[in-house]
């Protein structure tokens, strides 16, 4: 049934930044399945991973030659949160959280808090790669199964646009130094020019109006 009955949600609002990966340090405090999750989910991106806490779920030592993952066998200190750029905060002491939170707070730091993500700053989106594309998902209602099954039928969509995609961006860099580069790329990311690509007449058409020379449409 396509139909659902209107509910009153409290939307929650996300500001989506992107960061460079291998530039980002990252600080997880604790050592349990929470942290073993966000540990192997951001070490994958290619982010810069510290994990302090006194005793690791033996999950853990499936990583400690992984060469983005220091495990560091200690007792939290403020000192490791000020070296880093964001903080998990992933322990079972509501206590230790909180004053994590606290310290983060006031040094400035973005933290996500496994025990409550409300009560942190960032929030972990369902992130999807393609060849060239990579986006990241919420949902306003706080249903990450409903963001993982969102994000498979945009992927999928994607993939229908993949060649052009690339044919785009080839074309961005080939226009890039031209004052009509707004105008050009506008002209070129549009559905009526992907009709045109679909028909294999896009070169022709754009040299009609920009004088381009032929582009490459390897992967069609």
């Amino acid at each position: 049934m396509r139909g659902y009955n209107k509910q009153d949600f409290s939307a929650i609002n996300y500001t989506m930044i992107s960061l460079l990966s291998s530039k980002v340090n990252i600080l997880i405090v604790g050592g349990g399945e929470a942290a073993f999750i966000k540990c192997g989910t951001f070490s994958k991106e290619g982010c810069n991973i510290t994990v302090v806490s006194k005793e690791f779920n033996k999950k853990f030592y499936k990583l400690k030659d992984v060469s983005n993952i220091k495990l560091i066998k200690d007792e939290y200190k403020e000192s490791y949160v000020d070296i880093n750029h964001i903080v998990i905060i992933a322990t079972n002491n509501s206590i230790i959280n909180e004053s994590i939170k606290n310290y983060c707070d006031e040094k400035c730091k973005l933290y996500l808090n496994c025990e409550d993500f409300t009560q942190g700053l960032v929030v972990k989106p369902v992130q999807r790669d393609t060849s060239n594309m990579k986006f990241a998902l919420h949902t306003k209602g706080g249903s990450p199964k409903t963001s993982l099954f969102m994000s498979k039928i945009i992927e999928d969509k994607i993939y229908e646009y993949s060649s052009f995609i690339d044919y785009t961006c080839s074309i961005r860099n080939i226009v890039k130094m031209r004052s009509e580069k707004k105008e050009i790329m506008n002209f070129v990311c549009s559905e009526d020019f992907f009709f045109f690509y679909t028909k294999g007449v896009q070169n022709i058409i754009l040299e009609m109006f920009y004088e381009i020379g032929s582009v490459s449409t390897t992967g069609m």
